[in-house]
Order: C-alpha cells, then structure tokens, then sequence
C-alpha cells in the first residue's frame, strides 16, 4: 500500500520524510530508503525541523549520545551523519567548523507540507491531513535524554496545532464546496481527537448548523456543556453559545438563564489585547529567574510600544502560571484573547528559549517558537530573542485575526472584523477578490464613519488594482485611492497601516520623496510590520536605491517568512539583482516567487528579464507567455505606465528584456 506521504513534495528533487505515526524516508521515486540505526533516524528528525537551521556538533552529541564518554558520543554522531550523507547524498549534510545542518532544498518533511496546509499556502492534501490527525510525531520513539524528550514534546504540541488548524481550513473548503457531510465528518473527528478543546466543539456545532442540521446542533450544544463542566469545571464560551441563539435555537435549561461564564476580550478600541505570562525557569538554579523574568518583562515593554497592542501589566499577569496548559485560564481571568507563554533552560553555554502564542477560545495554540543560543553575551542575545519574538506574536495574531473574520457569518461581522475579512480578500490579488474586499471595506465605513482603517483598506485596494493590472488607466484609481488614504490619516494620525497605504499609491504615483517618507512613518510607528518594509524597498528601488532596498526586503521577509506579499517580496529582490547585473540571483529570486503565487504577473516580467539577460530567450518566451496567460492586456504600454518612475536606465533595460522576450508594444 502506498504511504500516504508519497507524492507530497512539490520538489522532484527532493527526499520525502515522514515523521507523523513513525519515521518514513523515500527518495524522489517514492522509493523507500533505510537509516542504519534508530538514533540516526532521530537525528535527521531534529535536523529537519526545520531544515537549514544550524546546530553544534556537542548539542547533538549530548541530545542522542549523552549516556557515553564525549569521544565516543562525537564518534557516535560522525557515523550517524555518513548514515545520512551516504543516504540522502553528500551535499545533504552542510558542516561548518563544529555546525552541522541539513540543505534545506534536499528534503522535505510532511510537518513542512501541513504547516503549509496550516498557513493557508498550499491547498489541504487529505491523505496528509488523516494522518495528521490520527497519528504522532516519531510515534513510538523513546527518547534518549531530557533535552530531545523536551524538543519531541514541543513539536508534538505544535503538531497538533497545525493539524488543527489545517482541519479548519479543510472544513470551510467542504463547506464552500457544498460538501457539508465531508465538513460535518472532519469535524466530529476533531472532536473525538480532544473533546475538551471547545473551539473543535465550535467547529462542529457550526457545520451541522451549516448542514441544516440543527438537531444534532443543539444536541452537540449540550454534550458541549456537560464535557466542559464534568472535565474542566467550566462553562462553554459565549462565543459557543451564540451559535445557536443566533439561528434561535437555544434554549435556557428549563426556562432559566444559566449563569454567564468570563468573557474572552475581541478587539477592544482597535486593539488586540495580550498577556504576557511569567516566564519558566527550568534549568533548576533559582539564581537565574531573573533571567526568566527579564524576557516576559521585556516582551511587555516592547509589545506596549506597538499601539495595535493593549497589554496587560506585569503586576497582573505575574500572579499567573507561565505553563501553556493554563494559558488560556490566566486570559480569561485577565479578560484577553491572547497569551504568551514561555520558557528558558541553560545549560553549560547554551540557551533555549521556547514560545507558544495561545487564542483564549479554544485554548489554541496558533504559534510556536523555540531559540537555541549560545550565551556568550546573555543581554545581547535576550535582546535578539526578544525582538523576534515581539515581530512573530505581530504578524501571528494579525493573520489569526484576518482569519477569524472570515470564520464569521457576514450578519455577524463588525466594522474591525469587516475590515479583517476585507483585507484578506485583497491579499488574494484576483479582480473577484479585490472587489469583494472593496465591498467589505464600504460597508465598515458605513457601520463606522469615523473608523480609520476601512479608508485605509479601500487606498491599498486601489493600489493593488493599479499594480496588477486590473484597471485599465492606473491613474484615476490611484487619486481615488490617495483621497482613502489622506482621509484615513485624518482620522487616526498614528495608523501605521494608513502611512503604509499611502506611501504605496505615493510610489506609483511617482512622488518619491513624499513615499520615502510616510513608508519611513509607517516603519517607525510599527518596526514589526514587514509590508511597510517591503513598500519602503519598492520606493527605495524607485529612487534608484537596490542595495537599500535589498536590506529592506530582508527585514520584511525575516519579520514575516509567511506574508501574503512574500511572492511580491521575492519579485522586488529579483529586481533589485537584475539592477545591480546580478542575473543568476535574480533568475532564483523571481522562480521563487512564482512558485508561492501562481495567478500573478510580475514574478514572471522579473523571471523573463533576467533569462534574456542570460542569453536564454526561448525560455524568457516561456515566462511571458505565462504572464500573458494570466493577463492577456499585458503589453509594453501598460507596463510602462505602471514603472514610469522607476530610474529611466532600469527602466529601459527591462523593457527591452521584455520586448526581446516577446512582449508586444500594445495589447
């Protein structure tokens, strides 16, 4: 029988590796590959998750071999690494002085394809997900030490929240297909996967509301509430009990009102609030709490500096466990949605550092991190930490919050949530989309005329009409858009999402020095936000700035590896390499970028520009006539409009590219 993570890769070069239910390694032919001993096979696990992260020979000597002399151990691991190099090839294993890492572009883990399925980046794959769900990673392995049995724990949990996670998104794809009893079955084994996590109990109440089938509804309804209570001592959540009031079919128990249980807070004036919990010691010496307290103190400041953010102060949250299973209790009690949890252990010279991001309703764990350093300079690497953790908390509850809204039913939505789902439409870059999110965004304004961002939504729809050639003439569109954008800055002059907005039509428009500067704003007012990053390369490239705008890009694409614009990012880095005759990368950078978005144009100009730079027209003709495949009024003179402000010399020089690849002077 065939595994079911065959034909997963998208890779044809690529190792196949499957860790969910056991340990699995097929070559690109699906054939079955075979590690000499267990530890090898470990191993490999810990290095590829997540591959091309580098690790010291002695941390994984003493993680599989810690039972043995430290000569031994290191002989232990050079055996098990030739296993693996005679296994996957050579060049699989990168070693550099006393680091070790796996290529990243050799391998591919079934983890990897679900936190992808997760993201919303590739479409569910429903052998994957079946295994998911039923299985564990590396089941059945005993692990060899303390630190691999705290690193298999972790990742188990973050497993079982990508598997959740990507079950949601396959039930709102049953749903929208009309494949209600799909929805209805994925989500009853959720439930019986943790009866206990009550957004699973949401999930399936909803689609047997969506089904037509409110019986079993109210019925699920109620063993809700008797599992919560018998288990946990609590009642379910007033989100969970407006599903079915909402379709006027709950009903008190006997005619009484039962009485309300805590509230978890939404938005609160515009705001996300977070708390963020004592972090744990777990290295056992009492002298370095203060290192943990350090970290959660220093998260609060930084995230209070990030006006998006209410956090709750330190006084309140330190009388609270820092442990994730208790997370979402503390935010309850402190009236939040989100809470952070963490710990640090040190050990010898290193220092791990592991983060888990939990949504209150549900108690979901909607992010996970860890940090392994060395503590050479333990404030410098606090810092490090810190501010990396601050920017993936920013993007994370951004993207849980767009997808939340788009969870909602439309009567039910408010002008924050229309917002959200709006920009989630946009963030599609398809003409239905962008109308669709146009649309969402009126109708905040109207439900809330003095609400900034719905302005500020309708100017980046504007912009991303004008950019990707769903209007003919760009330039009405962009004023219209500069008119959303000015006036949402009157409302809220501190929106950094506003400034973003209109440095991006200002881009277009060609007013660089006025684009400079509100993208700079925007940075300044949020330095986690990799999409004021990435406009402010676009117009730094615009001023004839690549190097600048390289920089800039990598800021976006570290602060956010998973944004929505990461194939635009990608794009802009190809241009920026073909401005400074590094054609080789930018040929790497733009195929990059078609991979993650396969309706879009400009990954395929940048591609095709690069490819006559290298002398290979045939296959620059291809990239054109994919682009042209995707939008047949692609002509020279629609893209000379749209990059009339580009420096005249980049300019031309792509525009002959593009006309020697085929590209004709009119549509």
């Amino acid at each position: 029988m065939k595994s079911p993570m065959v034909g997963l890769c998208g890779n044809s070069g690529a190792v196949e590796l499957g860790l969910l239910g056991g340990f699995e390694l097929r070559g690109a032919d699906a054939s079955l590959l075979v590690l000499p001993t267990r530890k090898a096979e470990m191993l490999l696990a810990y290095l590829a998750l997540p591959a091309g992260h580098a690790h010291s020979r002695e941390k994984l000597a003493a993680l599989l071999w810690g039972d043995r002399q430290d000569a031994q151990a290191r002989g232990s691991l050079r055996n098990a690494l030739a296993a693996i190099r005679a296994v996957l090839g050579a060049d699989a294993v990168r070693g550099e002085r006393d680091m070790v890492e796996i290529e990243p572009a050799r391998i591919l883990a079934d983890v990897d394809r679900l936190a992808a399925a997760a993201s919303g980046e590739t479409v569910v794959d429903d052998a994957l997900l079946q295994l998911a769900l039923r299985a564990e990673l590396l089941e059945g392995v005993v692990p060899p030490s303390e630190g691999f049995a705290e690193w298999l724990s972790f990742e188990r949990t973050r497993c079982d929240g990508l598997a959740a996670h990507a079950a949601q998104r396959a039930i709102a794809a049953h749903e929208e297909a009309g494949r209600f009893a799909a929805a209805v079955d994925l989500a009853q084994r959720l439930v019986a996967r943790d009866p206990l996590r009550e957004h699973s109990q949401r999930l399936l109440i909803r689609s047997y509301l969506v089904a037509g089938e409110h019986s079993r509804a109210s019925a699920q309804l109620q063993s809700c509430r008797e599992v919560l209570a018998r288990e946990l001592g609590v009642a379910v959540s007033d989100e969970t009990a407006a599903l079915l009031q909402q379709s006027s079919i709950v009903r008190c128990a006997e005619g009484q009102p039962s009485k309300a249980p805590p509230t978890v807070a939404g938005v609160v004036d515009g705001r996300f609030p977070v708390a963020v919990l004592p972090f744990a010691n777990l290295g056992g010496d009492r002298e370095e709490d203060f290192i943990a307290e350090g970290f959660s103190e220093d998260i609060v400041t930084e995230l209070s500096r990030r006006r998006e953010f209410m956090v709750i102060a330190s006084q309140s949250s330190a009388l609270f466990s820092g442990r994730p299973e208790t997370a979402s209790t503390a935010a309850t009690e402190l009236s939040v949605r989100y809470a952070l949890t963490g710990s640090l252990r040190r050990a010898d010279a290193q220092l791990r550092v592991t983060v888990q991001l939990i949504d209150a309703r549900g108690n979901r764990c909607i992010w996970a991190q860890r940090y392994d350093r060395a503590v050479a300079d333990i404030f410098a690497v606090q810092d490090e930490i810190v501010a990396s953790i601050v920017a993936s908390v920013d993007a994370e509850v951004r993207h849980d919050e767009r997808e939340r809204a788009a969870r909602k039913l439309p009567r039910e939505l408010d002008a924050w949530e229309l917002f959200h789902r709006g920009l989630r439409h946009v963030y599609r870059f398809t003409r239905e989309d962008v109308s669709a999110g146009e649309e969402l965004f009126e109708r905040a304004r109207r439900l809330a005329p003095d609400f900034a961002l719905p302005h500020a939504g309708l100017a980046y729809a504007a912009f991303v009409k004008a950019i990707w050639y769903f209007v003919a003439d760009p330039r009405p569109t962009v004023a219209a858009g500069l008119a959303h954008a000015e006036q949402a800055l009157l409302l809220d002059g501190d929106s950094a999402f506003a400034h973003f907005a209109i440095g991006r039509l200002l881009t277009v428009a060609g007013d660089l020095d006025r684009a400079l500067h509100y993208l700079a704003l925007a940075v300044e007012l949020n330095p986690s936000f990799a999409q004021a990053h990435f406009g402010l390369a676009q117009a730094q490239i615009y001023a004839a700035r690549p190097q600048q705008a390289l920089a800039s890009i990598a800021i976006a694409l570290r602060l956010s590896p998973k944004d929505p614009l990461a194939s635009m990012m990608l794009t802009l880095s190809s241009f920026c390499h073909y401005s400074l005759a590094d054609y080789a990368q930018a040929e790497l950078d733009a195929r990059r970028a078609a991979q993650l978005h396969r309706r879009e144009t400009w990954s395929r100009l940048a591609l095709a520009a690069a490819l006559v730079a290298l002398d290979r027209i045939d296959e620059a003709k291809v990239a054109v006539a994919e682009a042209r495949g995707i939008e047949p009024s692609l002509s020279l003179d629609s893209f000379s409009r749209l990059v009339a402000s580009v420096p005249q010399e980049l300019r031309m020089r792509v525009w002959a590219g593009l006309k020697a690849a085929g590209i004709a002077l009119q549509s």
